[in-house]
């Protein structure tokens, strides 16, 4: 299991977000989105979690371990990996971040991105469980994108398709549909790209950010744990 991650640089990281609650705030936030991703998704020492975990992470020439412990993550375990991202589009750094899993040897790759803190273990287990006797694993977000992508072996479905639209979840399904291969859809979940969807993180980590204590402390300390005056929700 692969986490999609960048390097938490202001006017680098959530610009979208950045446009609306500044380029720092946001920067934050994600860094603390990638603490609590560590803390739930990468073993400690001799721990096993049922699969191996690491980092495919962008700008290639960061030391990302070095990132993640400046972000405020428990230097990662020896078995821990962490991969630079390559490729023109994200299309395809995906599709080679999952075609370098193939090559390492292992039957099934999931990868996931990095903007929904709240992404429950189970289903990153019940990807690889599906991915038994599926060819391909995807679980929708709420704006048309995906937050995860799984595959037995290597099939090419990613490259090609626009990704960051509203459209992108669908046509990664119709492609691996096309091309005869078993689809599995996990539940569909939010990520976290623009000020709005701030709101769906609130409600999820209400009302004491259990699940992504990092991200809800975050929240508070950066003066979003409620709407800001006059959005919308």
């Amino acid at each position: 299991m692969l986490i999609a991650a960048r390097e938490p640089v202001p006017g680098m990281t959530k610009t979208r977000l950045g446009a609306t609650i500044g380029m720092a705030r946001a920067a934050e936030l994600y860094a603390s989105f990638l603490v609590d991703l560590a803390a739930r998704f990468t073993p400690c020492q001799d721990e096993d979690l049922g699969f191996d975990t690491g980092w495919a992470f962008t700008p290639a020439d960061v030391d990302f371990a070095s990132v993640l412990q400046r972000a405020g993550c428990d230097p990662p375990a020896p078995a821990v990996r962490c991969l630079a991202q390559h490729g023109d589009g994200w299309d395809e750094r995906q599709a080679n971040i999952l075609a370098w899993g193939h090559e390492q040897g292992y039957e099934r790759t999931v990868l996931i991105g990095s903007d929904s803190p709240q992404l429950a273990f189970s289903v990153v287990r019940d990807a690889f469980a599906a991915l038994l006797n599926h060819d391909v694993a995807m679980g929708r977000t709420l704006d048309g994108g995906y937050y995860l992508i799984g595959m037995r072996g290597f099939h090419d479905v990613l490259r090609g398709i626009p990704m960051s639209t509203v459209t992108a979840a669908e046509a990664v399904a119709a492609r691996t549909e096309g091309l005869g291969l078993l689809l599995a859809e996990l539940p569909a979940t939010f990520d976290i790209d623009e000020e709005r969807d701030l709101e769906h993180l609130r409600r999820a980590l209400a009302p004491h950010g259990a699940c992504a204590p990092a991200t809800w402390a975050a929240l508070q300390r950066l003066g979003l744990s409620e709407p800001a005056s006059g959005s919308a929700v």
